[in-house]
């Protein structure tokens, strides 16, 4: 089952769960250059979708976080998928793809905009997002900037 929830509705088992995760794929799987933890986690706007063991309902084994767009995109795009993460041992099941289809449905009137890896990128088209720009390195890990317009009035 899909989770939802702002920061400040977040249990501190979850904040910890959550940083967990991130902090073994992004730092300890990765070797992800930059900082983690860039505050946008809580801001008011800020949506944390995530899924939990079945097994184990304290551990998350699948998160993303949907915050405001604030480059040049944000008039066409105005949230910002990221920090999408799957546990290692949970992959293939297609958790990832999941998560996505549930913020699709809940901002079916707004475009989206992420920073996808590029060996991750076939994941995101499958949900209807395209390429725009060229490749660029984030984090010492080479990114494409994916693009999913809004439904037009579509829900």
């Amino acid at each position: 089952m899909i989770e939802h929830a702002s920061f400040s509705q977040l249990s501190a088992t979850d904040a910890y769960a959550i940083s967990a995760l991130r902090t073994d794929v992004f730092y300890l799987e990765q070797s992800c250059t930059e900082p983690e933890m860039d505050w946008r986690d809580l801001e008011d706007t800020a949506e944390h979708y995530f899924i939990r063991d079945d097994n184990d309902f304290r551990k998350i084994i699948a998160y993303l976080r949907v915050i405001d767009t604030l480059d040049e995109y944000s008039s066409s795009y105005p949230r910002t998928i990221g920090r999408v993460v799957v546990d290692a041992a949970s992959r293939g099941r297609g958790l990832s793809s999941k998560l996505l289809q549930q913020v699709i449905a809940d901002h079916p009137d707004k475009g989206l905009i992420l920073h996808a890896q590029t060996q991750a990128k076939a994941v995101y088209a499958k949900a209807g997002f395209h390429e725009i720009g060229e490749t660029f390195m984030e984090a010492g890990i080479e990114h494409i900037t994916m693009v999913r317009d809004a439904a037009c009035g579509e829900a």
